[in-house]
């Protein structure tokens, strides 16, 4: 008897994600237009994707940072998944993103080379 993978959907944004250092230096309403920034263009990308409305996932974080000059943390950029996730709790695949419906968020450290954002929204079986 083989195991089922899980459905998995990777959505990937092609900006710099902001890390907790930046958002502490900005004024509310400059953290506001790009929060709502990140989290239309998840929706989208939830919906382009056509993913359907999930009951439970785990997510997956990576991001991209173009040089080791906007060197992060591993975990820095959790702002910018907050918006991502609200994107696709707006998108109508999660209910909300409590701890009942995302159960897991793991982040994989930053890849240099390009920027960008990629989750990967894994569901549970």
């Amino acid at each position: 008897m083989t195991k089922k993978q899980p459905k998995s959907w990777t959505l990937e944004y092609g900006e710099r994600p902001w890390t907790l250092n930046n958002e502490r230096t900005w004024h509310h309403h400059k953290r506001a237009k790009i929060v709502k920034e990140w989290r239309d263009a998840f929706c989208e990308l939830a919906q382009e994707a056509m993913i359907p409305h999930l009951e439970q996932v785990e997510v997956i974080v990576r991001p991209y940072v173009l040089n080791a000059r906007y060197r992060q943390d591993t975990g820095n950029c959790f702002p910018a998944l907050k918006a991502a996730v609200d994107g696709v709790v707006d998108a109508g695949v999660l209910i909300d993103d409590n701890a009942k419906i995302v159960t897991k968020i793991t982040f994989l450290a930053p890849e240099m080379g390009r920027d960008g954002f990629e989750i990967t929204i894994v569901a549970i079986q």
